[in-house]
């Protein structure tokens, strides 16, 4: 499992002063992006990949602890599922005393450039995905 600290900043934030619904998913995002750097797999990789790209196909979240400005927070990543097209990322977002504050699902296909229908994950991404399940055992 990989884990992102980051905090609350004030632009996160709705009129109330608390986490805008949608910024929960930019931060996901950030959090994403950075573990895949981790495996190996830095985006610029993944836009650069010669035969395939890797949109997401579905987004979930839930909220379940009011977040504000200036709050410290870490995100938890990891791989939930690896498909023959498909990768689905498990989010776990907790306050700094260890509060579940959100939890967050990603699915990502790969999809061909030439032909723009799924197709298998890449070898190279495939392992990568495999071995980060192998280490959160």
């Amino acid at each position: 499992m990989f884990k992102y600290k980051t905090r609350i900043f004030l632009h996160h934030t709705d009129a109330a002063g608390r986490l805008f619904f949608a910024n929960q998913f930019y931060l996901i995002h950030e959090a994403n992006e950075l573990f895949l750097e981790h495996l190996g797999l830095p985006i610029k990789d993944i836009l650069n990949h010669p035969r395939a790209t890797f949109p997401l196909v579905h987004a979930e979240s839930d909220y379940k602890a009011v977040l504000v400005a200036g709050e410290r927070i870490s995100i938890k990543v990891s791989i939930g599922k690896i498909g023959e097209t498909s990768v689905t990322f498990d989010f776990i977002i907790l306050k700094e005393d260890g509060t579940l504050a959100g939890t967050a699902k990603t699915v990502h296909v790969a999809v061909d450039l030439r032909t723009a229908l799924k197709t298998p994950i890449p070898a190279e991404w495939k392992s990568k995905f495999a071995s980060a399940i192998i280490t959160n055992a």
